[in-house]
């Protein structure tokens, strides 16, 4: 009794499951149903139906329409002709000219004048594959979706109608309201409008392109981040940056890290870690161990500050600024100074709030200094309100050069020539010879140095010079210095890394 139980539970079971994998398959094979046309002509040798006239076909939970059609009932098959037209769960619709569909493995495929539609995008295309179970469209011969913001073509194509994202390869176009985008491979939420770029993209907009191989446009908003390979050029003016992040509402473009900035016309580089270029490209900064490079005939001027800038002045001409803490380094020119304004369009430098400029191995201070440029190189400096040049001999010994203005001109990267306006001071050690024969000291209104291989050659005096030369032996310490005198030697930037020392 005991094992005839056992056996009529096991049947059970049996059944049970047989009848669950039975019910399973039956729904994943539902058989086409004919719901209606105008006549029919059967086939019994190859067991295939013609219908002819306004057909209409169901299965699972989708409507197709067309003019006529081959119906294969053994193999749940059929091929549609003429104004092929499908409607799946009231809200996506799909019409071509030819279809064939597979009613066991959902698959639809439609040729010709292709048209799929759903409330977020219109597709067209003369080819698309179509998986009615996971609502999955392909397109592989090239296809054009759009929407009420963009345009979007490729010559491939994946719809995945559930989560409302499209997936684009090879040839992909992408026409925004502020950008035109060509790209290699590419995401598209038809939702939200956010377009993820996976590969190779060019993005062109009025003033500016962008080339990125992976990140995100938001197409309603405008803002993009871009994370691999990026490029920004407008203008004059291209970059690089690890990360880019535009807003084309504002027209804000922030840089992160690894920061590479060119004027290709004045052939300037600034480089840094952050940086922002605003108001349609009229201002940019950069900071965060930034540089600014003035690329030169045979030197480089390389120029470090808290932050440089980038602005136009009223005639629309560069304006560049380093503040604070600004530091400069050229094998034969170097300085400091709190801030530096650079005109471009008279090519002069302005250093602010206690400058020191090392030019040739001479020191040079003043209330403020400002220095020509030509070529990216300092040919000609002026050192107003309480100038001093000095030139060192030895650790003890300083050549020293005071006046009013002072004007000074470089020739191959090297100071030969220095003007003093005004109040002229000199304290120098002549020699016969090569050797020292005492200390003079002269003032003049009016001076001229001439200067060799960063020596002081010659000296001459206008308007009545007043003098004494003392030897050295009778010569006081104190006397040895001008009033003011100062020799900052620690803090010449020696090399170009010197530059972010504090």
């Amino acid at each position: 009794m005991k094992n005839r139980i056992m056996r009529l539970k096991i049947l059970s079971l049996f059944i049970f499951f047989f009848g669950m994998t039975f019910s399973s398959q039956a729904q994943q094979k539902t058989v086409i149903q004919i719901l209606n046309s105008d006549s029919l002509i059967p086939n019994l040798k190859t067991n295939m139906n013609r219908l002819l006239g306004n057909v209409k076909l169901k299965h699972n939970d989708m409507l197709m329409f067309c003019d006529s059609l081959y119906n294969y009932p053994d193999s749940n098959y059929v091929e549609a002709f003429g104004n092929v037209h499908i409607i799946q769960n009231d809200t996506l619709n799909l019409w071509g000219d030819f279809m064939t569909y597979n009613g066991n493995t959902e698959q639809a495929k439609v040729r010709e004048n292709v048209i799929m539609q759903d409330p977020q995008i219109t597709l067209t295309t003369n080819f698309l594959d179509y998986n009615a179970a996971d609502r999955i469209g392909y397109y592989f011969n090239g296809g054009t979706i759009k929407d009420k913001v963009n345009t979007l073509v490729s010559d491939v194509g994946y719809y995945y109608v559930p989560i409302n994202e499209m997936f684009f390869k090879d040839s992909v176009r992408v026409y925004t309201p502020d950008y035109t985008m060509y790209s290699d491979t590419m995401k598209y939420q038809t939702e939200t409008k956010v377009i993820t770029i996976l590969g190779p993209t060019t993005i062109v907009g009025d003033n500016r392109t962008l080339y990125s191989e992976e990140g995100w446009y938001n197409s309603i908003t405008g803002h993009a981040e871009l994370y691999k390979n990026n490029r920004l050029a407008y203008n004059e003016y291209w970059g690089i940056a690890d990360t880019l992040v535009v807003d084309s509402v504002t027209n804000t473009a922030v840089m992160h890290q690894n920061i590479h900035l060119y004027d290709t016309v004045n052939q300037v580089i600034v480089q840094g870690n952050y940086g922002e270029v605003l108001k349609n490209n009229e201002y940019a900064f950069v900071t965060r161990q930034a540089m600014l490079t003035l690329i030169g005939q045979t030197d480089s001027l390389f120029v470090h500050g808290d932050t440089l800038s980038v602005s136009k002045d009223s005639l629309g001409n560069n304006v560049m600024k380093a503040y604070h803490h600004t530091k400069f380094f050229n094998p034969e020119l170097q300085g400091r100074c709190d801030s530096m304004v650079f005109l471009v369009a008279d090519s002069t430098v302005y250093l602010y709030k206690e400058p020191i400029v090392w030019a040739s191995g001479n020191q040079m201070t003043a209330e403020d200094i400002s220095m020509h440029m030509k070529n990216n190189q300092v040919d000609q400096f002026h050192l107003n309100t309480r100038a001093m040049i000095v030139n060192p001999l030895d650790s003890t010994k300083y050549n020293q050069i005071k006046g009013r203005k002072m004007t000074g001109y470089i020739r191959n990267n090297e100071l030969y020539f220095v003007y003093v306006d005004g109040n002229g001071e000199v304290l120098y050690y002549p020699d016969d010879k090569g050797v020292i024969i005492g200390l003079n000291k002269t003032i003049s209104s009016n001076i001229k140095i001439f200067l060799e291989d960063k020596k002081v050659v010659d000296i001459v005096f206008i308007n009545k010079p007043e003098g004494t030369l003392n030897p050295l032996f009778l010569v006081k310490p104190e006397d040895r210095f001008l009033k003011d005198f100062h020799w900052y030697i620690d803090l010449k930037p020696l090399r170009k890394e010197d530059i972010f020392l504090e």
